[in-house]
């Protein structure tokens, strides 16, 4: 065994302290004059996909068990399924904790992933122990074989990992598989004699098979019936796995062989993960309910369920977009769960409220007259949000306002990962670009048209085929100015060298001229353009360009780096302009003013904590986030 960590309050409430202050959660630190920390947006966390579970305590008392994630923390919640009192246990290990857990009951425990390290919790003890390391990453599936042994598929790497709880060995069997990009092993599966079976996706779908005994390792799906996608697996009631890929039609595994067939002839093996020992069951999703710290239950012999309200600890979501409302409030969204919350300046009271269960977020908002739209991840979605009317907590595309307009099917590989967004100056239409949410190199663009409901798709093939959108503005004869990315989308690999910007015609749809940016960089993270007519723009390693767009020419190019790095998340609007029409742009450390016309750039504030998102102009302000916190800052506009 590796070290322990017992479970208590007192612990937890000690990590989310110190996570807190890494997140940029200062509020007792001593700020800059002008720097106003008005606290976290969204004090709530997330059960992780695949986190939550019903089980027993010590005593037998129903007791759900929750992996809580909020961004970069995680910690293990019990909560009893009666009184709602709960404990938080925390592992002492930061990671990415959105990833699921597998229950034992032969062992009483339940095993997940954190950081490095493979881990058992007790149930009975509600110890966390750290039993075994694994390469990076984090587990994406888990199964378990008849003799007890729990096996993990590690991402990004399809390694296979084991724990024998009676005999604690764990073992590393290696890579199962080997690309040159990210591989989702998932799901697993132990057959009964012994092998272990997994699913790999994304780029291109392959299964793939174990024999712990020997440490073969064997590949199933031919090279040239590989297409995009996932593998998939799963054990049925005689014993046997069965897999079926893209292109790859169903077959059974067993010793190590794959044999085609027409269809299944046995059900599946399923694990129901709800319910209690006594019949009662959580009765609703609980990516919506612990938000907002509430489950419901239904008992047995009940016609409707029952609401258990619990409490926790949370350093907060991380803040991933913000606007400037007609209200005179600032509207935002969080990440993973998608919160929207809204900052009263005047009172400084800050509310949020989710979307139905939505796990993604809103990567940027803008303004279009009166009402405020969102580019949701990782559906591609467009919705629009009007502050004077009463919020509708629900689904996105059941909620009434939020209203879903666009999203979902072709918008995924489109724009699922929207890294951009523009109000028109036309005052009519909203744009949003970006990449695929997964795998697929380049993106593409939906022109929306908020008087007529109109919109206009374009193609990653009618834009820059390898590269996806990354930023843009409106030029003054109404065209649009793009920044790409070469990166591709999770799973993917990039093909493109070096980023460009290109010049798209509004009215034709069509991409009229296009320019490399040299020397060669990743991405434009943000693009403005002031009132001189001329693009501004950042690169993704810290270079502030600028572009004559009625020359075709670049008429300044300079590294800044007494700033810090850019910052922003996946939607990054860094830049904006001032009362006095100057540029402020964001910076890891400081708060930059960029003069038009001379080019020149100085240091307006170091407000201490990171800044990580941003920006709004508001109430004489400046408005960022430092993690899950808003701040803002008041530069008298450089009198």
């Amino acid at each position: 065994m590796l070290d322990s960590v017992p479970g208590g309050k007192l612990v937890v409430a000690a990590s989310i302290c110190a996570l807190a202050l890494l997140l940029g959660a200062t509020g007792a630190q001593e700020l800059p004059e002008g720097v106003e920390d008005h606290g976290i947006a969204a004090p709530v966390a997330m059960p992780a996909w695949g986190g939550t579970v019903a089980t027993q305590d010590v005593d037998g008392r129903n007791t759900v068990f929750i992996k809580l994630w909020a961004g970069g923390n995680a910690s293990y919640l019990f909560v009893d399924a009666e009184t709602g009192e709960s404990e938080q246990i925390s592992p002492e290990i930061g990671g990415l904790g959105a990833y699921l857990v597998f229950p034992s009951a032969e062992h009483n425990a339940i095993y997940d992933t954190m950081g490095p390290h493979f881990i058992e919790i007790d149930l009975a003890t509600r110890e966390v122990r750290r039993v075994g390391e694994i390469p990076g990453g984090m587990s994406l599936s888990f199964a378990q074989s008849d003799d007890g042994v729990i096996f993990g598929g590690i991402y990004p790497s399809a390694t296979i990992v084991s724990y024998d709880p009676t005999t604690e060995e764990f073992i590393s069997h290696g890579a199962v598989n080997e690309e040159d990009w990210p591989q989702y092993l998932r799901p697993l599966a132990v057959a009964a004699d012994g092998w272990v079976y997994g699913g790999i996706g994304q780029t291109a779908a392959q299964v793939v098979g174990l024999n712990p005994a020997t440490g073969e390792v064997r590949r199933y799906v031919p090279e040239d019936q590989r297409e995009r996608g996932q593998g998939n697996v799963w054990r049925g009631t005689d014993g046997n796995v069965y897999a079926n890929a893209p292109g790859w039609s169903l077959h059974v595994l067993s010793g190590g062989e794959a044999t085609e067939i027409d269809e299944a002839p046995v059900g599946r093996v399923r694990v129901d993960n709800m319910a209690f020992e006594d019949g009662s069951r959580m009765a609703s999703n609980p990516r919506e309910d612990v938000p907002n710290r509430v489950l419901r239950i239904l008992d047995e012999d009940a016609e409707e369920p029952r609401e258990v309200q619990f409490e926790y600890e949370s350093p907060g979501l991380a803040i991933y977009s913000m606007v400037a409302g007609p209200d005179g409030n600032i509207h935002g969204a969080t990440g993973l769960p998608l919160r929207i919350w809204e900052f009263d300046p005047e009172s400084g009271e800050m509310q949020d409220r989710g979307l139905g269960n939505h796990g993604g977020h809103v990567n940027q908002w803008v303004r279009q007259g009166d009402l405020l739209y969102g580019a949701v991840y990782s559906s591609g979605s467009l919705i629009e949000y009007d502050p004077s009317q009463p919020y509708d907590d629900a689904e996105i595309r059941e909620s009434s306002n939020p209203r879903h307009l666009h999203g979902y099917g072709e918008a995924r590989d489109l724009y699922g990962r929207p890294h951009a967004m523009l109000a028109h100056p036309d005052d009519r239409h909203v744009i949003i670009g970006g990449n695929a949410a997964r795998v697929l190199i380049g993106g593409g663009m939906v022109i929306y048209d908020t008087q007529t409901g109109e919109e206009a798709v374009l193609d990653r093939e009618d834009l820059i085929a390898d590269q996806g959108v990354f930023s843009m503005a409106a030029l003054p004869d109404g065209a649009l100015i793009v920044g790409t990315t070469t990166r591709a989308a999770t799973g993917g690999t990039a093909v493109a060298e070096a980023a460009m910007i290109y010049r798209l015609d509004l009215e034709t749809r069509t991409v009229t001229d296009r320019w490399t940016i040299e020397p060669p960089t990743a991405a434009v993270r943000d693009l403005i353009v002031p009132d001189d007519g001329l693009v501004y723009g950042l690169t993704n390693d810290s270079r502030l360009f600028v572009f004559d767009p009625e020359n075709g020419e670049f008429i300044h190019d300079e590294e800044i780096a007494e700033y810090g790095n850019v910052t922003g998340s996946q939607a990054p609007r860094t830049m904006a302009i001032g009362p006095d029409g100057a540029i402020y742009a964001l910076f890891r450390e400081a708060i930059a003013r960029i003069e038009p016309g001379t080019f020149e750039h100085a240091e307006v504030v170091r407000p201490g904590p990171s800044i990580t998102a941003g920006i709004a102009v508001a109430n004489g302000r400046l408005y960022f986030a430092c993690g899950s916190r808003l701040f803002s800052y008041d530069p008298g506009w450089m009198e």
